[in-house]
């Protein structure tokens, strides 16, 4: 693959000007802006690299785009998920350059979707052009699903999934993403948690009322709080019966791994201004709970006055975002379930929750044959023995190919630790960027080359 490589180097500002012209659309599902702008270029980006593209279309769902080069002679395939719908750019304000116009400073991207997931996409897509370009011919079958609604839930990619499970076939998968550990060491990713997320109402009086009256009126947001507080522990333990049963144990591999990571507690702690974790968490056990525990959240709270000096009143409603980060095994379906037996138990009656989305967790073994491939790849790479993570602290419908499709998955990709993903100035470095094209075309040359001496 020495030629590919060299040609990744020396296209390098070509690809980098792709990546811009892709960050430049504001693909935010959210909002429902630039899904076929994103749809149109990236097919058009993928015909130039000498893969054959389609447009898969089902009814209330963005686009996925199936890409595909099945060589004549070939005995494995490889499939790259990937999507192209981003974050909300808000608070705009926080930006140093605008997020729709990509900038390059001091050797990094800046742009929204840049890392999450843009400059995968093009890395990938490159890597592909790279051995095209220069071998005539790929070493196996490759395939690629972009997706358009990961941001929002993902609801939409199982129904593609389901319609079109001959498309997806492969033996083996790489998933959206990955980033550089801040020792600098490549990070592999073997899953990634579930989750579920709710909204949750209280209704109290049918319209606000002078605070003069607390004494008699039912204050909605104290009722919403008890609510929140029954749901777990100080330390962070899921109160709601039946929540851990269906939870795999935790393998001693996957410990294992965990305790080869580099984990600063004081370090952490100073970044975000805290003088200790939850639980009271230190070491080992404090990297357990952030990769191996499953959490209940509360993204936001509100209800009633929240403007500048006073209004006393009783408020008439009051509202809370939940999200539950689930383990494999765990199930969303179970969870609403017992979440509404717990409901029903404790004599909450009077809150309303209404499930937004979820999946379930997926990941794949430390031992498998495709964690061996994509970790000697990675290794070849860098130059650096990878961190691999059981599971990463996020959540992505990765159950879709390895529960579903039964296709061995794992995560690397461009990021650092740096990108500032979902937030204001998020970023690549360009090394990385470049480093990223060159692992893809290891994995597959790494692939080509399996034989039962990974086993």
């Amino acid at each position: 693959m020495k030629e590919a490589m060299n040609y990744v180097d020396k296209n390098l500002e070509s690809s980098i000007r792709t990546l811009k012209d892709l960050c430049s659309i504001p693909s935010v599902s959210a909002q429902n802006e630039g899904i076929e702008e994103s749809v149109s270029l990236i097919t058009q980006i993928m015909e130039n690299a000498g893969i054959n593209s389609r447009i898969l279309r089902i009814n209330n769902a963005n686009p996925l785009i199936y890409g595909e080069y099945i060589p004549e002679f070939y005995k494995k395939t490889i499939i790259f998920y990937n999507h192209y719908d981003v974050q909300p750019a808000d608070p705009l304000e926080l930006w140093e350059s605008p997020p729709f116009e990509p900038k390059v400073r001091d050797g990094k991207l800046f742009a929204r979707g840049v890392a999450d997931n843009k400059g995968n996409i093009i890395a990938r897509i490159k890597a592909v052009e790279s051995i095209l370009k220069t071998r005539g011919e790929l070493p196996v079958a490759v395939k690629f699903i972009f997706e358009g609604e990961e941001e929002v839930g993902g609801v939409s990619l199982p129904k593609y999934v389901d319609k079109y499970e001959e498309l997806f076939k492969a033996d083996m998968g790489v998933w959206e993403s990955g980033d550089k550990h801040e020792t600098e060491r490549p990070t592999i990713k073997l899953g990634y948690k579930g989750i579920a997320y709710y909204d949750v109402l209280v209704r109290g009086p049918n319209k606000d009322v002078h605070s003069g009256r607390a004494g008699l009126i039912p204050n909605p947001i104290w009722r919403l709080i008890v609510f929140l507080n029954s749901l777990r522990d100080k330390n962070g333990g899921i109160l709601i019966e039946e929540f851990y049963d269906d939870m795999d144990q935790i393998q001693k591999e996957d410990m294992e791994l965990l305790e080869k990571i580099p984990f600063d507690d004081e370090m952490i702690l100073k970044k975000y201004g805290l003088k200790e974790f939850e639980g009271k968490s230190r070491g080992t056990d404090a990297i357990k709970s952030l990769y191996l525990k499953p959490t209940c959240n509360i993204d936001g709270i509100y209800g009633g006055y929240e403007g500048a000096s006073s209004k006393t009143i009783v408020p008439s409603e009051a509202h809370a975002k939940l999200d539950f980060r689930l383990l494999p095994g765990q199930k969303p379906e179970n969870l609403l379930e017992n979440l509404n037996r717990h409901i029903e138990k404790y004599g909450f009656s009077d809150v309303e929750l209404n499930y937004q989305y979820g999946y379930e967790a997926a990941k794949t073994e430390a031992s498998s044959f495709a964690t061996e491939i994509i970790t000697r790849a990675t290794r070849k790479t860098y130059g650096l023995e990878p961190l691999i993570y059981p599971l990463s602290i996020g959540s992505s419908p990765m159950y879709n190919f390895i529960n579903k499709l039964n296709i061995p998955t794992i995560s690397v990709g461009v990021e650092y630790w740096g990108s500032l993903v979902h937030a204001s100035n998020e970023n690549i470095r360009l090394e990385d960027f470049k480093l990223g094209i060159k692992n893809i075309i290891n994995i597959i040359d790494e692939l080509s080359n399996y034989s039962s001496e990974y086993n």
